[in-house]
């Protein structure tokens, strides 16, 4: 509002239009909020983000992971070039050949299974072929089970897939067992996930 010299001041005529102005503020940020809190609560992607579920039922660990596969190669949709498929052919080798879970040695855990598949696919070897058509958002799906021989000394399992992929920066774990479920955060500098018994 210009005001000219010689005019008197009324701050109570532009009151209005100051509250109005805070209103329109705050009906913004309240949408904002209210928009981030639909997408957190619907589970929506965070890019370097990735969920661990792990289960220790008598002798068995089962640990299921959920990666974007942003996280994998840098994109998020079937790849379109020759030099995207290499990405996504290394990031499945580096699945299926490294050690991603490493159980603590005094359990002595032995892998007995292995699976893993594309979200919303059933296909259980996913490659380029296996992915959906749309352009959508695509996790890959990782399912470990072990076989412990002295489950009671299972104290942790150091987690490999930060160092299998450099764009991951922290997992959401939560560790379900006879102690009860609890959640843990991993990141690069702590990447051990500790079990309670």
């Amino acid at each position: 509002m210009i005001v000219p010299v010689n005019a008197r001041f009324h701050p109570h005529l532009c009151l209005p239009r100051v509250m109005r102005a805070a209103a329109l503020i705050a009906l913004s940020l309240g949408g904002l909020s209210a928009t981030a809190h639909a997408q957190s609560s619907a589970g929506a992607h965070v890019h370097g983000q990735a969920r661990l579920d792990l289960t220790i039922e008598g002798r068995t660990l089962r640990i299921e992971a959920e990666l974007p596969m942003e996280t994998l190669t840098g994109f998020e949709r079937a790849p379109r070039t020759d030099d995207e498929r290499r990405r996504l052919d290394r990031a499945l080798e580096t699945v299926r050949l490294a050690t991603l879970f490493r159980p603590s040695v005094d359990a002595g855990c032995k892998p007995t299974a292995q699976t893993y598949r594309w979200s919303g696919s059933s296909d259980s070897a996913p490659g380029v072929a296996a992915l959906p058509a749309d352009e959508s958002h695509t996790d890959l799906l990782l399912t470990h089970e072990f076989e412990c021989e002295r489950p009671a000394k299972l104290g942790s399992i150091d987690i490999g897939l930060f160092e299998a992929f450099s764009r991951l920066r922290r997992i959401e774990a939560r560790v379900a067992g006879p102690s009860g479920t609890q959640a843990r955060t991993l990141q690069r500098s702590r990447r051990v996930l500790e079990v309670s018994r």
